[in-house]
């Protein structure tokens, strides 16, 4: 009978709203073992757990979020707003995202759900729009304000698709957040000047080799999003047979907030330069999933 009068407890805790919270511990298990775990199997179990858990932890946490290896973890300071994003690898051309944004002003994270490939290959793909359950899945990396009212706020967000074995994928993604909905893909990228909006693309892809990555990053010291040049060259495995490249050049967007658009410029610097723009540098210190430096613990 005592373990009736426990089932019974239990029960109507949970439904009165007390439940255990997420312990970061917990998260930063199943992060680690999502990225070093040598079993599929296993991988996806933790993959799941995040999936499911996630959203609950952000919801508890009250203070600057900790750093997770695995998870690619997003704070905008000014909004307060959080994006999660992390990765399952099935195999070598394989690759599976989850996600989760939470604005402190909803009641509760959102939770996006990866559809990447249904439509990764579509030529229409810089044109398209998505909602949180219908996602292109990258790890975010970075985020820039565009514009931001009491209504709708609008953001940049820099994502990678590890993609296909010899081919990565550096994606700038437009983020519009209006109450408590949310919306990938506006056109805010202007690739020729004056063009009309609906002539903008929605966002940005570059395609790069596995053997030689590539930057696309917003760099504070020249206010501008700065990413690599690419070019063909042979590739050194026959079955990739060409492959595109840096030339040590940079092009980029010039940002026009009070437009809510960014403009393409072909040639940012005019000479080839010393020292690469942010992102590019050999890192000195060991980094985390998304290449950011991890804080000694």
């Amino acid at each position: 009978m005592r373990y009736f009068y426990l089932f019974l407890w239990v029960f109507l805790m949970a439904g009165s709203g007390y439940a255990q919270k997420i312990s970061t511990d917990s998260i930063r298990y199943h992060g680690q073992q999502l990225i070093r775990n040598q079993s599929l199997e296993k991988r996806i179990e933790s993959f799941d757990f995040l999936n499911e858990h996630v959203g609950p932890w952000l919801s508890d946490y009250k203070d600057a979020l900790p750093e997770v290896e695995g998870l690619a973890i997003l704070e905008e300071p000014e909004s307060g707003l959080m994006i999660v994003s992390y990765e399952l690898y099935r195999d070598t051309s394989s690759y599976e995202y989850g996600g989760w944004v939470f604005d402190p002003k909803w009641d509760a994270p959102l939770f996006l759900e990866d559809y990447s490939v249904d439509f990764e290959d579509d030529e229409d793909l810089d044109y398209m729009t998505f909602s949180a359950d219908y996602w292109y899945g990258l790890l975010y990396y970075q985020i820039f304000p565009l514009s931001r009212t009491e209504e709708k706020s609008v953001y940049l967000l820099f994502g990678l698709d590890n993609y296909h074995l010899f081919t990565k994928r550096k994606v700038l993604e437009i983020l519009v957040i209006e109450n408590d909905k949310i919306t990938f893909g506006a056109p805010v990228i202007e690739m020729d000047s004056d063009l009309p909006a609906e002539y903008r693309q929605n966002r940005f892809i570059i395609d790069y080799s596995v053997q030689a990555p590539a930057t696309l990053r917003y760099d504070s010291d020249h206010e501008k999003i700065i990413f690599d040049h690419l070019v063909y060259m042979p590739s050194n495995y026959r079955a990739q047979k060409v492959m595109k490249v840096p030339d040590g050049t940079y092009s980029g967007f010039e940002i026009f907030p009070d437009q809510q658009k960014i403009l393409f410029v072909e040639k940012v610097f005019h000479q080839v330069m010393d020292e690469a723009p942010g992102g590019r540098e050999k890192p000195k210190v060991k980094l985390n999933i998304i290449g950011e430096p991890m804080e000694e613990r």
